[in-house]
């Protein structure tokens, strides 16, 4: 969003371009940059493991502030962007969970990476329970 490109640089594959930067040289595979002027900020690995260890958190203030507003236990609309915590494979998925398996259209890729899966919680109900 709100990023200038300037003609004549390349752009890796699998790069993650922050918000608001101007990407003024080119920018290797794999990395996740931003700034103005542009700069690598980390290795697109090390990116996904750092969002890893932080859903946990990230799920767990979203249940609390949802309690807190709607008095009520969220579903699984409401933690839709969490479902990888919860399943490992496609008979755990709700309707919901599945519509976001082919949002981008690599429905087959995005199956294979969720059976190959490591669920961090054994099913949305007991976490619900577990905080």
């Amino acid at each position: 969003m709100h990023t200038t490109i300037l003609k004549g640089t390349n752009i890796g594959d699998n790069v993650i371009i922050g918000a608001n930067s101007l990407v003024n040289k080119d920018i290797p595979s794999n990395c996740v940059a931003a700034g103005n002027p542009i700069k690598i900020i980390m290795p697109l690995d090390t990116y996904y493991m750092k969002r890893k260890e932080r859903q946990a958190r990230e799920v767990t203030e979203l249940v609390h502030k949802y309690r807190e507003c709607y008095g009520k236990e969220p579903d699984e609309k409401a933690l839709h962007e969490f479902f990888w915590l919860f399943s490992d494979g496609d008979s755990q998925l709700t309707e919901t969970w599945k519509r976001m398996m082919t949002l981008v259209g690599n429905e087959k890729e995005s199956y294979d990476a969720l059976r190959a899966n490591k669920k961090k919680y054994e099913n949305l109900d007991k976490f619900l329970k577990e905080i």
